[in-house]
């Protein structure tokens, strides 16, 4: 294998490492921050990093932690897997250029981790929205696209269309969507934000209407929205 092939293979590797990390943050994120403002137990909650890390041991432990006893539920490992098959993905499409690589990944492992958290608490949180729009304000200063104008009008445009939609839904579209929708633009830019974000409100629709038929919703049931944003996102994010 010639040296070339040897630092590819190097690099994709390093880049997997740090998806299944990043994905144990995703997994700590989705433990702890649903459940603030509780206060922590004094000197902390004990757990190692481990416990959030849970690929190497949950298949020989029946997903009991081996640190503390707990059971880890199967989003644990489902999100450390999603989060390396995403940086991967991005690797395998933008390895060229590392700057939009490691951003591009960035994005991938908040988006994923705001799903977990909506599909779980069915809540999309402010506390990781408001740093999210910061980080895609400053990325957007960075080579590559979206320049600040077109984060700008993504924003604006996505934030704008959802709260259109929360308007006329009158409550059926939960501010964090709203939000969410003009973080999504901030990051994609205009057009592909609202590329992006006719796709999620497709899927979103096709899947409420796959719980009505199947009678395991009714019409006015409430569901998870954020998931199906946020493939609308990572697919434009691949794509553009």
């Amino acid at each position: 294998m010639s040296e070339l092939n040897l630092l590819g293979a190097a690099s994709f590797g390093l880049v997997v490492l740090l998806g299944w990390l990043a994905g144990g943050i995703g997994n700590w994120a989705a433990d702890v921050l649903p459940r603030r403002p509780a206060p922590a137990p004094a000197g902390g909650d004990g757990r190692v990093f481990w416990h959030y890390l849970t690929l190497f041991w949950r298949p020989f432990r029946h997903g009991i932690c081996p640190h503390c006893g707990e059971p880890r539920p199967l989003r644990a490992p489902l999100l450390e897997l999603a989060t390396m098959a995403a940086f991967a993905l991005v690797w395998w499409r933008f390895g060229a250029t590392p700057v939009r690589a490691g951003v591009t990944c960035l994005y991938a492992a908040f988006l994923l981790t705001v799903a977990v958290i909506d599909l779980e608490h069915r809540r999309v949180l402010n506390v990781m929205l408001a740093p999210a729009a910061l980080v895609a304000l400053f990325a957007s200063l960075l080579p590559g696209p979206p320049s600040v104008l077109s984060a700008v009008l993504g924003g604006a445009a996505g934030f704008g269309f959802f709260f259109l939609i929360a308007l006329i839904g009158r409550g059926k579209m939960g501010a964090g969507d709203v939000k969410l929708a003009g973080v999504i633009g901030l990051m994609l830019g205009f057009p592909a934000a609202i590329t992006a974000l006719v796709i999620g409100i497709f899927l979103g629709g096709a899947a409420a209407i796959i719980l009505l038929i199947t009678h395991r919703a009714g019409r006015k049931s409430t569901f998870a929205y954020a998931p199906y944003l946020v493939l609308g996102a990572l697919v434009m994010l691949l794509m553009r």
